[in-house]
């Protein structure tokens, strides 16, 4: 015997829907505050500094309370007026977006981070290089050693191997 009758719906699927729709408006929402470049928040992927209606489908932010879903779902019926909104809103901010002046930093990509956030991750960077510098020292000088090593340790068995002969085989058996 089935678990639902027919016409029935799991409650998952309408947490699933209700979800959908309640990202559907904070997108909206989220999307009309953009003024500028430096509103957009960083989990929102733009392209040719615009804002696509697929890519607002895709993102995803769980500090945002945005989640991703197809666009079948966002083309629902239920969602109907809901995606209108979220589309006038995509529109009415690229055009603010366009109205700005175009984000030139003399050839390079537009940066959404703050000055704090750039030096912090240089210093980061610096860290990174001092450790793996220090990483490959280590690793050449054990190379290195491995080298001497193997070097005394060739030398002695020839050494050995001399002796045996000169001793001849009834003195000294199993050195090879």
């Amino acid at each position: 015997m089935s678990k639902f009758k027919q016409g029935e719906t799991s409650q998952q699927v309408i947490d699933k829907k209700n979800s959908i729709t309640k990202s559907i408006k904070n997108k909206t929402k989220i999307i009309d505050k953009i003024k500028c470049y430096e509103d957009i928040p960083s989990s929102l992927e733009i392209k040719k500094n615009t804002i696509s209606q697929t890519s607002v489908h895709k993102w995803s932010d769980s500090n945002l309370d945005v989640i991703y879903y197809s666009y079948n779902s966002a083309h629902a019926k239920h969602n109907t007026t809901f995606l209108e909104e979220l589309i006038t809103s995509i529109d009415n901010a690229n055009k603010r977006l366009t109205n700005l002046s175009k984000p030139v930093n003399n050839g390079k990509s537009l940066s959404r981070l703050s000055h704090n956030e750039v030096n912090q991750l240089k210093n980061e960077n610096e860290e990174l290089r001092v450790a793996l510098a220090e990483v490959y020292r280590a690793y050449m000088q054990l190379l290195d050693e491995c080298r001497e090593d193997r070097k005394i340790d060739a030398a002695y068995r020839k050494l050995i191997l001399a002796q045996a002969e000169i001793l001849g085989r009834d003195r000294v058996w199993g050195v090879k």
